[in-house]
């Protein structure tokens, strides 16, 4: 399996099990919109805000939630460790 499937099935997973904003049983596949963002931003090495942004702001404008931050820094302490794994 190439680094960029591995990492985009890595990604899929946290955020449908770690970030989930909806919270309500959504189809794995219910944040991949947010997938393609999420990969770009860390291929791209943004900075660790730079990806919580992202993400509090695809949760309360896409979809009216909030994540709290406790598990907004979980998400991103998995999401930053993606970047140096199998590089």
């Amino acid at each position: 399996m190439d680094l960029t499937k591995t990492r985009t099935t890595a990604i899929r997973k946290i955020l449908h099990q770690d970030w989930d904003p909806i919270g309500c049983g959504v189809p794995e596949d219910e944040y991949d919109s947010y997938l393609w963002p999420v990969l770009r931003l860390l291929q791209d090495g943004a900075p660790r805000e730079a990806v919580a942004d992202y993400l509090r702001t695809a949760a309360t404008d896409s979809m009216s939630c909030t994540v709290p931050e406790q598990r907004l820094s979980l998400v991103l302490d998995k999401l930053m460790a993606l970047r140096t794994a199998g590089s």
